[in-house]
């Protein structure tokens, strides 16, 4: 294909094309139109030498426009370990973007699995790793009350309609795809 062609086939995004509050928390939490695509957030990233996860290239596709990364897995797969953010050199902060994201995904029922179950795990315990027998005794053992001040403590005093308020407030997530394909 000639240089021309392939220039008139291809689809140019502009202002019109994106919704102007799908930047507004990502440009309040970061500064990702200083972005020069060194890569100094690939190369810092611990999760990213043993995934697929390539935080430029996440936040390419966002300036782009190419809202197709609210599908992609990978950005499940940062640790939050924020060495991105402390080492990029325009302070662009793309744990906060890919936290963004996450959120944003979440709302179109993208989630992953393992998160989604560590939101279970809050939302009907407390705590994102249930407390069995064995963690309660460990924590009397070590001179910790056997409950540590999470909604676990609170369920067994008791005290239940805060926590059922809790729960509406911050645990809103849409249906799984597949159970929602199913009925």
């Amino acid at each position: 294909m000639s240089k021309t062609k392939e220039h008139e086939s291809k689809e140019f995004k502009t202002d019109n094309d994106f919704d102007p509050d799908f930047f507004k928390d990502i440009e309040r939490k970061s500064n990702i139109w200083s972005c020069i695509q060194c890569g100094t957030c690939t190369a810092s990233c611990e999760s990213g030498r043993w995934t697929a996860l390539k935080t430029r290239t996440i936040i390419r596709k966002l300036t782009l426009g190419d809202l197709t990364v609210l599908k992609d897995p990978d950005i499940w797969l940062c640790t939050t370990c924020y060495q991105c953010y402390e080492r990029c050199p325009r302070d662009v902060k793309p744990t906060d973007v890919i936290m963004e994201l996450r959120n944003y995904a979440t709302k179109l029922g993208n989630i992953s699995p393992n998160h989604r179950a560590v939101v279970g795990y809050l939302k009907n315990y407390g705590h994102a790793v249930p407390i069995n027998d064995e963690v309660k005794q460990q924590r009397k053992e070590l001179g910790l009350e056997e409950l540590p001040p999470t909604l676990f403590k609170f369920k067994s005093e008791g005290d239940t309609e805060d926590i059922e308020k809790i729960k509406e407030l911050l645990f809103d997530l849409p249906e799984e795809k597949e159970k929602e394909e199913e009925k």
